[in-house]
């Protein structure tokens, strides 16, 4: 039988609390904000799947969580700053969730790239590049056909976009798996 530690199981269920919540702005009929919360909760339920380790499960899952909740709160609106670091550290998590897939059913891409910096980097900023334009895809399909309340000056979107890709990149410094 195997035992867990509770750290272990507070991590685990960490990653269904986008769910949780997405249940309590339902119930305030904030719909838009409703289906943020589920894409995040997505996120979270493949960080619980695609992760061995506690802490990366909580880290990611705590990302997913703040960034939904940023946006369903307007945080985003009222810190200057704040869309910024979620860009960052949101898409740090996103690449991080698909680089640890690939490094755990993988081994052949593991043992390849173990002992090649570039190719890590290359990989992790072409993936953040790639999640960083649909996240801005998707924005601008919210702004158009949802709520003009979504913020998409150009400069914003790419902003958003470079930033992004810096967090990413910073996945290449990752190994082996979690």
């Amino acid at each position: 039988m195997r035992t867990h530690s509770v750290g272990g199981v507070i991590a685990s269920a960490m990653c269904f609390t986008a769910i949780i919540a997405a249940g309590y702005y339902a119930l305030d009929g904030r719909w838009v904000d409703v289906a943020v919360l589920l894409l995040a909760g997505l996120g979270q339920v493949i960080a619980f799947l695609w992760f061995r380790t506690p802490y990366a499960r909580a880290v990611c899952a705590l990302i997913m969580l703040t960034a939904a909740v940023s946006a369903a709160e307007q945080l985003y609106s009222r810190i200057w700053w704040w869309d910024i670091l979620i860009h960052f550290v949101a898409l740090y998590a996103l690449v991080w969730m698909a680089w640890n897939r690939v490094l755990t059913h993988h081994p052949r891409v593991r043992d390849r790239v173990r002992d090649r910096p570039a190719l890590r980097f290359t990989w992790c900023v072409v993936a953040g590049f790639v999640i960083a334009v649909v996240w801005e895809v998707m924005e601008l399909l919210g702004f158009l056909f949802v709520t003009p309340d979504i913020h998409i000056p150009p400069l914003d979107t790419l902003g958003d976009i470079i930033m992004g890709v810096l967090g990413a990149a910073c996945v290449g410094f990752h190994k082996e798996p979690r």
